[in-house]
């Protein structure tokens, strides 16, 4: 009997041990696949002869944590003029959703691939130049602002998955358009509207409500009592929170330097707020981080000789600062050291903020940088990727 006894605490060790080890590497997997971080990147490289007028290289990849590094597409610029709008906010021409990349590579077709297979699964030809591309993330609903008309780029069938790759275009209203951003259940579109007649270039703001099918302006192209041919609003991006209270737009004058500074609209009050005086020298785009917090960077280190238009002192750098939306006060994130400038704020479903350092403006012709994509996490900074070539549109892709 105590023999048997002896041969059954060996074999119950034993079976408590294979269960926990079948515990721990289970546990390791999901703990790996938490921190696996991918994010996907568009990267410009130079002209090799300087000396050519256009014709440089994009390539859209895919960049994760344990090493992979997996090509998109890849595409040149064919004349002048495409390479004139590559080069001017390039990152309006690119658009991350959850499993699909939307772009255009001649500003007249719209083309989506897949991150998981690699591979084209649409492509449209319109008939006018497309402006600008941007996506509800979840829902992988592009919206296209072109020279004449808006449109929205949905899945046809109500189940989205990685696999489901059928695409469908809807013409949603006529007119030109800029900077479109979607609400996250779909249901409003916001974006810039150039409708002046008496200047083409002044921009409103206008959001579309599809459940209802209608169209209000929220914001005047005019600034003050100023005459709209000398002094108009300019709109650099647009955003809408996870609840559909506040519609956050940064815009500027022509005056020079661009004083580019933030405004709100709390869509439940209708009181709209111009955060000029703290928020000079704002860089698009920024993000929420809560409900009614902002996140944008601010300052530019060559705008030193211009004078103080930014609440960041010393160092003279681009750093992220937060807007309360509804107080108006300011808080600086001073958690990232201060030889790194901080662009292209993300804030991620883990809570961290990711950001870029561009080292001045990568995309400027014949000064291509290499680009740094960092997280900040708990008060860290993390050097995540260091890529070759300046980044013009990047964004973190959920696992």
């Amino acid at each position: 009997m105590k023999l048997k006894k002896k041969l059954l605490v060996p074999k119950l060790f034993a079976v408590i041990a294979c269960f926990a080890g079948i515990l721990l590497v289970g546990f390791l997997i999901i703990y790996s696949r938490q921190n696996i971080v991918k994010i996907g990147y568009v990267r410009i490289l130079g002209n090799e002869n300087i000396n050519e007028i256009y014709g440089r290289t994009l390539e859209g990849r895919v960049i994760d944590s344990r090493g992979n590094d997996n090509l998109l597409f890849k595409f040149k610029t064919a004349d002048s003029e495409i390479d004139k709008n590559f080069t001017l906010f390039p990152r309006r021409f690119f658009a991350w959703g959850k499993n699909h990349i939307a772009y255009t590579n001649d500003l007249k077709e719209i083309i989506v691939v897949n991150y998981k297979t690699r591979k084209e699964v649409y492509r449209q030809k319109l008939n006018e130049r497309i402006e600008y591309i941007s996506v509800n993330k979840e829902k992988e609903e592009f919206v296209i602002a072109t020279s004449k008309a808006l449109y929205l780029l949905r899945n046809k069938n109500k189940v989205r998955d990685e696999d489901n790759n059928e695409f469908l275009l809807t013409r949603i209203a006529e007119g030109k358009f800029c900077c479109p951003s979607i609400s996250s259940d779909s249901r409003y579109i916001v974006c810039g509207e150039y409708d002046n007649k008496e200047n083409e270039l002044a921009v409103s703001l206008v959001m579309f409500d599809l459940l209802n099918k209608t169209k209000k302006k929220l914001l005047s192209e005019k600034i003050g009592n100023f005459s709209v041919k000398e002094v108009y609003r300019i709109i650099y991006f647009t955003a809408i929170n996870r609840i559909n209270k506040w519609i956050v737009l940064q815009s500027r004058t022509p005056a020079e330097p661009q004083y580019v500074w933030i405004s709100a609209i709390d869509l439940k009050s209708g009181t709209k707020k111009e955060f000029t005086e703290n928020t000079g020298l704002s860089n698009s785009p920024g993000c929420f981080v809560s409900e009614d917090k902002y996140l944008f960077t601010q300052g530019e280190p060559e705008y030193r000789g211009f004078g103080d238009y930014s609440t960041i002192n010393d160092p003279f750098k681009s750093k992220p600062v937060i807007l309360d939306l509804n107080t108006g006060k300011l808080e600086i994130v001073n958690d990232v050291p201060k030889d790194i400038n901080v662009y292209w704020p993300i804030y991620g479903n883990d809570k961290a903020i990711y950001f870029i350092d561009r080292n001045y403006q990568s995309f400027v012709p014949n000064k291509i940088f290499d680009t740094n994509i960092y997280r900040l996490k708990n008060k860290k900074v993390e050097l995540l990727f260091q890529v070759k070539g300046g980044i013009v549109s990047y964004d973190v892709i959920s696992k």
